[in-house]
């Protein structure tokens, strides 16, 4: 389903609307017909769109069977005509843009600028799924218009991220950002998935929207998710980060369902001023009914059962909202929403939560401490691996280990300075440990197990 909306004054005049599709989807049909197809990219007109006027439309595609399951599928939307002519949309500045790509056994980003000279320098991060890279890639560069910097890093399996900031001032968000996943194999001869959503994408500009999603098994089909994701347990994302939410739904009934109703308790650091609603997939009514409970109504809707049409029975709705501003890092945001089929009890979804402060780890072994050095031994590690903490003092206290998702798979205490962790019992991968002694952070790296 693709919205839009013409929330100007002026009526756009032939307005179009060009979507690059995934490499993985084959495009089999559409409600409206598109009037150009270059290789995935296509182009569909959508006439004059008068000021406040809104409008959809659907497409129908096949996803490969080439795609390996949760790998993350990205789809680009742009409007036209693009230009706007008010403040704060005149920027006369510089503009970055960022490509990425598989090319061999490299990854290989692109940052362009598509504005004016930079008349200061900007830096950029590489993250390596959601490790910072160490020593961490953070070069001054400065780009004449049209120019471009060029960064390779290795294709070993990982989510690799470039970051750019954009020049201050700049009103579509302060950094320019492209993830590429899934380019080579780790030592386990895998790749890591589900790490694309866990930054926010590069799509704050009104004329463009990026929607990425993993492809999936079976599923709970009443459930409520949060974009970006967020990174590790606590799902961090940053200060003032607008938070795409949806909500899924299915009838799974035994006969159609003729109302759908929606309420959504908005957490009480969201600021409801913000609320921008993104789209549905049935024509539904959007009422704030309190200062912080959003209501979708979908009267008429007619939603057959599954057992009658079980591709019909699904419905979703889309929204975004922002933080309120000045919230303090570590602020935890959570949310769930109450689904009504017709008269039936309320099926009441999955809580989503974010906390409020960016946070990557950084290692390949980052040595928190000044008197600190840690060495880990062998690493890659099939049996059992070695930590020693090279120190004049005697620490103890804990390792954590996570997986890729940012999840706490375990946790180990540690009385002296060498220690071993049992790897024999735990699937191949990678890892992330972070050692903590008394509420201090000693150290933060990577494992990788390999079983034989």
């Amino acid at each position: 389903m693709v919205q839009y909306c013409n929330n100007g004054t002026v009526e756009a005049q032939n307005a179009s609307v060009e979507i690059h599709f995934d490499p993985f989807f084959t495009i089999l049909n559409s409600s409206i017909p598109w009037t150009s197809a270059n290789g995935n990219t296509y182009t569909f007109p959508v006439g004059d769109v008068g000021p406040g006027q809104c409008g959809n439309f659907k497409v129908v595609f096949n996803l490969s069977c080439d795609a390996l399951l949760g790998q993350t599928h990205c789809t680009e939307a742009r409007i036209y005509p693009d230009t706007l002519c008010n403040e704060p949309f005149n920027w006369n500045g510089p503009e970055l843009r960022v490509e990425g790509h598989c090319s061999g056994d490299e990854v290989v980003f692109q940052i362009r600028n598509l504005g004016e000279s930079m008349q200061s320098a900007s830096s950029y991060i590489v993250v390596e799924d959601i490790v910072v890279m160490m020593p961490t890639i953070s070069n001054p560069f400065t780009l004449q218009a049209g120019g471009m910097e060029v960064i390779t890093v290795p294709a070993n399996g990982a989510t690799w991220r470039l970051e750019a900031e954009q020049a201050p001032g700049y009103p579509w968000g302060t950094v320019a950002s492209a993830t590429v996943e899934g380019c080579g194999a780790n030592n386990a001869g895998g790749v890591s998935l589900g790490m694309v959503n866990k930054f926010p994408q590069d799509d704050a500009s009104p004329v463009v929207d990026i929607d990425c999603m993993e492809n999936i098994g079976s599923y709970d089909p009443n459930d409520k998710q949060g974009f970006p994701r967020g990174a590790l347990e606590e799902h961090y994302i940053p200060l003032q980060q607008p938070i795409d939410y949806l909500i899924r739904f299915q009838n799974t009934g035994t006969d159609t369902a003729f109302t759908v109703k929606i309420l959504d308790t908005l957490s009480s650091h969201l600021d409801p001023s913000t609320f921008r609603f993104l789209g549905s997939s049935h024509n539904c009514y959007t009422n704030l009914i309190s200062a912080n409970v959003v209501e979708f109504l979908f009267p008429n809707i007619l939603l057959p059962d599954s057992n009658v049409n079980e591709p019909a029975s699904h419905g979703f709705v889309k929204f975004n909202i922002s933080p309120k501003k000045d919230l303090p890092h570590g602020t935890l945001i959570q949310n769930s929403a109450a689904i009504y089929f017709d008269f039936n009890a309320p099926i009441i979804t999955n809580t989503t939560w974010h906390t409020l402060g960016e946070k990557f780890l950084n290692a390949n072994i980052l040595n928190k401490m000044p008197d600190v050095v840690l060495e880990v031994f062998p690493n890659p590690s099939t049996e059992q691996a070695t930590f020693l903490i090279k120190s004049p003092q005697s620490w103890k206290g804990n390792v954590l280990l996570y997986d890729l998702a940012g999840r706490q798979v375990a946790q180990q205490s540690f009385v002296n300075n060498q220690f071993h962790i049992n790897t024999k019992t735990m699937n191949s991968g990678l890892y992330w440990f972070r050692l903590e002694s008394g509420g201090q952070t000693l150290a933060v790296g990577k494992l990788v197990v390999v079983q034989e």
